[in-house]
């Protein structure tokens, strides 16, 4: 007995809602949901490295430096804060929301060659700086070649 297999053509715009709502689904699943409002984010962030120390760059659009708390406890960088919804708008109104909100946290564990007196953060644009000194013993040095 053959079965008759019948195709018909999905409108794009048919398809691309199916697309979204497939998309969504995968991202709630594996822990990236579309409902920004519902908890904790952590922000993106890179570290670059040079001789003198790290620099830690963590975007933070839309967040003032007054709800913004780095700390540093066993060589561990805390950057943590909350980045509240549009004050002026109701969350219903949207119809899409990809941008987090509420609380955020990133931790990174930095080397044991740092000197945790030394570091320093400054917010400017959306761009949290931080700035992380290596310890002197761990800077390279030059030595000298005594002649014999």
């Amino acid at each position: 007995m053959a079965r008759e297999v019948t195709r018909q053509t999905v409108p794009a715009t048919a398809q691309s809602l199916w697309q979204d709502d497939f998309n969504r689904m995968v991202r709630q699943f594996f822990g990236d949901s579309d409902a920004s409002l519902a908890g904790a984010f952590s922000p993106a962030l890179d570290v670059e490295e040079n001789e003198d120390g790290f620099t830690l760059h963590v975007e933070l659009p839309g967040v003032t430096p007054d709800q913004v708390d780095v700390s540093i406890e066993e060589n561990v960088l805390t950057v943590a804060g909350q980045r509240d919804f549009y004050s002026d708008a109701n969350a219903d109104g949207f119809k899409r929301i990809e941008r987090r909100f509420g609380r955020f946290h990133r931790a990174v564990r930095l080397p044991d060659r740092v000197d945790p007196e030394g570091i320093e953060a400054a917010y400017r644009d959306g761009l949290l700086t931080i700035t992380v000194p290596k310890a002197e013993s761990a800077k390279p040095r030059r030595i000298q070649v005594a002649t014999a």
